[in-house]
């Protein structure tokens, strides 16, 4: 699917990440909501609940599209990029379209690891 934002060709690895570090963004996302505040967010932006509950849990990588969407609703507009690694398994990736927003996405995360880690010094503290 092309994009009018995101160059045509081969991406710059610079301005990728991959499934799993696209999920935990997602997963640090959803949590951060306060109890009982996520059902109404998804009826707000018209997500399936259950599925974002699944997904709070789950490691499969069955929610390619939904992680990108979910992204998209927070600003963080990508395309996804699908494959095959040597042993023929599918990989996902998601495409930043300028190393600004890469650059921001990864803020984000690092702040949200920087919190997380905080929060496991506070327990054995």
């Amino acid at each position: 699917m092309d994009s009018p934002v995101i160059p045509a060709g081969f991406p710059d690895p610079a301005l990728v990440i991959n499934y799993p570090t696209a999920l935990r963004f997602v997963r640090y996302r959803l949590n951060r909501m306060m109890h009982g505040q996520m059902k109404p967010w998804a009826r707000e932006y018209r997500f399936n609940y259950a599925r974002l509950v699944e997904i709070k849990k789950d490691n499969r990588p069955l929610y390619v599209p939904l992680v990108q969407r979910l992204l998209a609703t927070w600003g963080h507009s990508v395309e996804v990029i699908r494959l095959l690694s040597p042993d023929k398994a599918k990989r996902h990736f998601y495409w930043f379209a300028t190393p600004q927003a890469h650059a921001l996405f990864s803020h984000e995360l690092r702040c949200y690891d920087q919190l997380v880690a905080l929060a496991g010094h506070e327990r054995t503290a």
